[in-house]
């Protein structure tokens, strides 16, 4: 009998580590690392001169649901063009980079602080390559947004000082630190951005 939970018990472990394991491979294919298309999408080169924030971004007409694609990232430093979703429970983040909603977020585009989230280990994997002066698209429904990178920091996965309402819009990317920690990482990886550029005739299409 106790042979048998025993073998029961690994049985049961094992499937667990490959569906894990699935999930994992399946979720690092959302990404795509392409540096030619994520040249062409922001169309803007790897210009890192200081450009001046605007002071003011647009009213979205967005009003999306949880797990619905809004747009795209584009990180032309990593070639990465990654999609973005409303929401940041685990099913969202299965499916991109979350846009978290609460606190005074906004949708990109918008004054205010956007915030994205993302998994250290699949979407936001090299994001520690990013510099200050790197250039952020985000493209949604609305139009083509440009952030510009102004600084990054690593704070505790319990500071609620990040996520605050803002009078101007930025962008905040955030993910777990380590990015090589095994586990559930202590602290998170906080990349915060100017918005430089609104270019309303680039809208994504669906």
């Amino acid at each position: 009998m106790t042979r048998a939970i025993a073998v029961l018990l690994i049985i049961i472990g094992s499937l667990t580590l490959l569906y894990n394991g699935f999930q994992w491979w399946d979720q690092l294919h959302i990404a795509v690392y392409d540096p030619e298309m994520a040249m062409s999408i922001a169309n803007d080169g790897l210009d890192t001169s200081p450009r001046p924030a605007l002071s003011q971004g647009i009213t979205s007409h967005q009003q999306p649901h949880s797990g619905e694609m809004i747009g795209k990232l584009i990180i032309p430093r990593i070639g990465a063009i990654l999609p973005i979703v409303e929401g940041t429970s685990p099913d969202d983040l299965a499916k991109g980079v979350g846009h978290y909603v609460g606190y005074g977020t906004v949708m990109p585009g918008e004054t205010g602080q956007v915030v994205l989230s993302g998994h250290r280990d699949t979407v936001f994997r090299r994001m520690g390559e990013v510099r200050k002066g790197d250039k952020l698209y985000v493209q949604t429904a609305d139009g083509m947004f440009v952030y510009q990178v102004r600084t990054m920091w690593v704070t505790d996965a319990d500071d609620r000082t990040v996520i605050v309402p803002y009078p101007k819009p930025i962008l905040t990317l955030t993910t777990c630190y380590p990015f090589n920690y095994v586990g559930s990482a202590p602290d998170r990886y906080i990349v915060r951005a100017e918005l430089i550029g609104i270019d309303l005739k680039k809208k994504m299409v669906r």
